[in-house]
């Protein structure tokens, strides 16, 4: 009886296979398999391999046909007579070798380019490498120019208004990343980022990552390429100067990567800072005003390198591992000039000049080893990772106050030195359930060990006063998960998860004054939190993409809120942390769509987030040392109403227009205070391809004033225009970066509302700058496959801190 040729019906059999490389024996990822119906030669079905090489084709009805294997580099392979006997058959073709196609690995021509943004399905990708306004310049600066993204007055990131994000590398979290992030952003050469991720609603997977999100930053680094591969990027600049090399080796199993680079940054500018207390508001015969002004130099060099290595023993099993370095310091000198009047009338013993030298030095070490090992059935796969990440800072102020033309009669010194490691040990099993099910489950523990130790001493009149503090801080996460996604009629994709943690926390920090018996304060705590996560995404004629996240996550105080030692940053002005914060709570609503057209792609997203027990900046007045004091405490709870739009069109082929929105209402209260009100930052980019290999880009923003619980920053703008030559038959390139042409200096304010004083700061920063960049890449490629699916710790739980170092 001959068999039934295939029809449009589908039926219930299943063909499946896997692709290897014909001489390497690797599986071949990605490759592109069609089913083509021998009675019409027209494709009936396609699918792609999996990581492994795997792939299943489901309800393939009963009759003759062919598959049709490709990707790039091989030789197309077509195996003849697959035969599928009845709707109920499972054919396994078994292994199909590709053949390496010399002919077209002699040169690799990339006939398309990704945008410069992406909008994906459960975040944004900012592609950085393809922004050459980026070159010779910083983390920051590319951070700016993230849809979503923004930098405050001080530098510190923002993910649609908050500052409470995790910033991870490659993935991962980084011991660059243990103390101030706003520090860290200026380590990190721009031209090492190939790109940025998004992620505003993190599934059950992630640990408890806050109130926005979580910013991936993804380095350049081997991409799966056999054969040797590397560059090389030079910049000089008037504000930063920096340079990288990088290293791809692969030969059959073994994969190896390096990359090493430095940065230095230079930059200057002024301040004023004035105190009244009482405010102006109030009736008073004796108002204390302290004025200070003075001019701010800032130098800094890093140095950070990285190598790693990925062994594959077999389709099934590989091992990876790396180590990141990262070290250098961080120097300001602030020279102040303080006024200081009581009742109209100058306080002689309390107006004098101050010689500020602040330095940061910091080193830190992340070391990973990762194993994964995937079954015969395609997607089920095991991970197990670790990480052990260590992190050293040295923060040193030093002042010296002096009356004018005399030598110094105060000198302050302010001396933290801090660390931190942590070992992270993880397990993560995806299982694929019958039409198109999964399930994930996994276990974590994070085992977190802080220190600092703190000296402070002043000498005044032959006296000496010291101050010293250590602090020890424990904090274990103990954390499981388990996700399970389905689809309902193919077109309403759902993930519906759950995650617990429990947190066990010792510490324990000791002071003594002048050498007095130290006082000891030990304490521990202990929580258990339950967390969802459900996520819907329907998408309509395959262009329309309708989508809606709820979660709720913790956020656990880092360091630099936890520890008691008290930072002077400048006289008047004390910083400490508060060792008995508890974590925040938020729940967090979003709906998006996105769609694409012809030349244009559109999203926006709704979102709302509350933060309950959140952690604001409290300040206080010392009258009788006529000091600030700024610490922190759970006094809010942070309500977030929001829309961001992003959007690009293409209205010819050699012009690029982009840009992107968000606007949003934020009500802060305590039991003091309330401040409320609109904000918004916008940014927007273009490109223009001239020919022969010239082109050019342009990038702005504007971000608006910034609501605080007691106060108000001001807005503030920023511009770059960058062109590049293309070099060496596209290899290379030099291009020549104006930042700010059009504005000498960006002026910042910040203006504090407290209940017994109010504050008003002025900075002006000189970021109009120039630079010239050269970049040139080398080595040969022996077949081209695309970089696989990374497993990946993220420690994405700890809120994060802005100040210097780790106190």
């Amino acid at each position: 009886m001959a068999l039934a040729q295939p029809n449009d019906a589908k039926g219930n059999a299943r063909i499946s296979g896997a692709v290897l490389d014909a001489t390497t024996k690797q599986p071949v990822e990605f490759a592109t398999i069609a089913l083509i119906s021998q009675a019409t030669g027209k494709p009936v079905d396609g699918t792609m391999a999996d990581e492994k090489g795997r792939f299943t084709l489901n309800k393939v009805g009963a009759g003759k046909y062919n598959l049709q294997v490709s990707f790039i580099g091989y030789q197309q392979q077509v195996i003849p007579n697959v035969t599928v006997a009845n709707d109920n058959s499972d054919v396994n073709v078994g292994t199909i070798s590709l053949a390496t196609d010399t002919r077209r690995l002699d040169e690799v021509v990339i006939t398309g380019e990704k945008p410069l943004v992406e909008e994906k399905i459960d975040r944004t990708v900012y592609n950085a490498e393809k922004d050459i306004t980026n070159a010779g310049g910083t983390a920051a600066d590319v951070l700016q120019k993230v849809p979503a993204l923004s930098l405050d007055n001080d530098g510190n990131v923002q993910l649609r208004g908050s500052g409470n994000v995790r910033v991870l590398i490659n993935n991962k979290p980084s011991a660059i990343m243990a103390g101030s992030i706003a520090d860290a952003l200026k380590q990190i050469p721009a031209d090492q980022i190939k790109s940025v991720e998004v992620i505003t609603s993190p599934s059950a997977k992630y640990d408890a990552e806050g109130t926005a999100g979580i910013i991936n930053i993804i380095t350049k680094k081997d991409g799966g390429l056999q054969g040797v591969t590397g560059s090389v990027a030079l910049s000089a600049g008037t504000r930063a100067s920096n340079g990288n090399a990088s290293l791809n080796i692969r030969r059959g199993k073994l994969g190896i990567n390096g990359s090493l680079g430095g940065v230095r940054f230079y930059n200057k500018g002024d301040m004023t800072n004035e105190t009244i207390s009482p405010k102006y508001s109030e009736l008073s015969d004796n108002r204390l005003i302290r004025r200070q002004n003075g001019k701010t130099n800032i130098n800094g060099a890093f140095l950070n390198g990285q190598l790693g290595f990925e062994y594959d023993f077999n389709p099934q099993n590989s091992l990876s591992g790396s180590v990141r370095s990262n070290g250098g310091s961080f120097e300001m000198e602030n020279d102040q000039a303080q006024r200081v009047t009581i009742g109209g009338i100058e306080e002689e013993s309390q107006s004098f000049s101050t010689d500020i030298r602040n330095q940061n030095e910091r080193i830190g070490v992340d070391y990973n080893l990762d194993f994964v090992h995937t079954f015969k059935k395609p997607q089920q796969e095991l991970a197990i990772l670790t990480q052990y990440a260590v992190s050293d800072v040295d923060t040193r102020n030093n002042q010296d106050r002096f009356y004018s033309n005399e030598a110094p009669f105060y000198l302050q010194r302010n001396n933290n030195e801090g660390g931190n490691k942590e070992l992270t040990l993880q397990a993560d099993y995806v299982h694929p359930l019958k039409n198109k099910q999964m399930l994930e489950v996994g276990a974590k523990t994070i085992f977190r060990d802080v220190t600092s130790y703190g000296l402070s001493s002043n000498q005044q009149a032959g006296l000496e006063d010291t101050d010293k503090l250590s602090f020890d801080y424990g904090q274990n996460v103990y954390a499981s998960y388990l996700t399970y996604g389905f689809a309902i009629r193919k077109k309403l994709n759902v993930k519906l998860g759950t995650r617990y943690e429990y947190t066990d926390i010792s510490a324990d920090y000791a002071r003594s004054e002048n050498g007095s018996t130290e006082e000891r304060a030990p304490f521990a705590d202990d929580y258990d939190n339950v967390i969802p996560s459900v996520a819907l995404s329907y998408t309509l004629k395959d262009k329309h993409t309708f989508k809606a996240n709820y979660t709720q996550r913790i956020q656990r105080p880092s360091l630099f809120f936890l520890n008691p030692f008290e930072q002077d940053q400048a006289p008047g002005t004390v910083v400490k942390g508060n060792p008995y914060l508890d974590a925040e709570l938020t729940d967090l609503f979003e709906l998006g769509y996105s769609t694409y057209f012809k030349t244009a792609s559109i999203s926006t997203s709704l979102y709302m987030r509350q933060t309950d027990n959140a952690i604001e900046t409290v300040p206080a007045f010392d009258d009788a040392t006529n000091t600030t004091i700024l610490t922190f405490d759970n006094v809010a709870q942070n309500k977030t109403y929001g829309v961001s739009l992003f959007g690009s069109v293409k209205p010819i082929n050699a012009l690029t227009i982009g840009g992107s929105s968000n606007i949003y209402y934020v009500n802060l209260e305590s039991d003091q205070y309330k401040n409320d009100g609109w904000m918004y930052n916008i940014n927007a980019n273009s490109s223009y391809t001239f020919g022969k290999g010239i082109s050019a880009q342009f990038n702005g923003g504007f971000n608006s004033k910034r609501i605080q619980l007691q106060g108000n920053s001001a807005s503030f703008s920023y511009h770059s225009l960058a062109l590049k030559k293309e070099l060496f038959a596209g290899k290379g390139g030099l291009s020549l970066g104006f930042d700010n042409p059009f504005r000498r200096s960006m002026k910042m304010r910040n203006d504090i509302n407290a209940l017994d004083y109010e504050q008003h700061i002025r900075i002006n920063n000189y970021n109009r700058g120039f630079k010239i960049a050269f970049d040139y890449r080398f080595g040969k490629m022996d077949q081209q496959r695309p970089p696989k699916r990374k497993k990946s710790i993220r420690n994405d739980d700890a809120k994060q801190g802005d100040g210097n170092g780790v106190g």
